[in-house]
This record gives C-alpha cells, sequence and structure tokens, in this order.
C-alpha cells in the first residue's frame, strides 16, 4: 500500500506523513470471505488488523462478546501484551482489512506516540470490559 491510501484509513489518518510513509510498505490490503477465522483465542498472535469495510465477531470462549466493523482494529494485545489471543474473531460478512505484522506493528508503535496512544486506549478499555 502507499501513505496516501492508509491516510484514507481513520486508524492511520491520525498518524504523522512520515510514519504513514514509514509502514505503508508492510501494509497489506487483503479481502476474505463471510466465516474467515481471522484469529483464534488462546493461539499465538502475530498480525495487526483494520477494518476498512465489513462486519467482525469478536468471540471469547466461544460466546459472541462484541462486534466490530469499519474502522475498527483488533490483534494489538497479542502484539503489545500477551502473545496469545484473548479472543477469536471470525468474518461476519466479506471484509477487506489492513494487515501489520507484528515487527511492523511494532515498529509503528514504537515511533509514532499517536498509534502507541490509540493502541493503549483500545487495550486499557478491552481488558476493563471485555464483554459487551
Amino acid at each position: 500500500m502507499d501513505a496516501e491510501a492508509l491516510a484514507s484509513i481513520p486508524f492511520f489518518s491520525a498518524l504523522s506523513p512520515d510514519a504513514r510513509r514509514a509502514v505503508a510498505p508492510y501494509a497489506e490490503r487483503i479481502r476474505v470471505e463471510q466465516g474467515t477465522q481471522l484469529t483464534k483465542e488462546a493461539k499465538p498472535g502475530y498480525l495487526f488488523f483494520v477494518i476498512e469495510s465489513g462486519t467482525a465477531t469478536v468471540l471469547q470462549d466461544e460466546r459472541e462478546v462484541r462486534e466490530l466493523d469499519k474502522g475498527a482494529f483488533f490483534g494489538e494485545i497479542a502484539l503489545l501484551e500477551t502473545s496469545e489471543r484473548t479472543a477469536s474473531v471470525v468474518a461476519k460478512t466479506e471484509m477487506q482489512l489492513v494487515v501489520l505484522t507484528q515487527s511492523a506493528f511494532k515498529h509503528m508503535v514504537e515511533s509514532d506516540p499517536v498509534a502507541a496512544r490509540e493502541c493503549e486506549a483500545a487495550m486499557r478499555e478491552r481488558w476493563a470490559s471485555p464483554i459487551s
């Protein structure tokens, strides 16, 4: 992806132009079909996801706990805190996502304070109220 394309996505638009240029070569846009399992609870996590379109269901202990849609992101907890997924995420509809590898994600949050704040805030919220 290029930095301009990332600027059109809410999560990435908040980053500095330098941070977007740095992460753009590592960001991959993917499409997945309805029913695709994106993460599996208690399994190692290596990817960070930002939803461009579509809806995903978040499951903990096989129970639906929330839905995520356009603009939402997930996967940060395993990459920053636990190394294992704290929930399963399944595509409820066809989806388009932007995906970053663990190393690209860590570089982004270490080099851009906006990304770090966004991810830290999301983690605090998700740890505080895992079930909505």
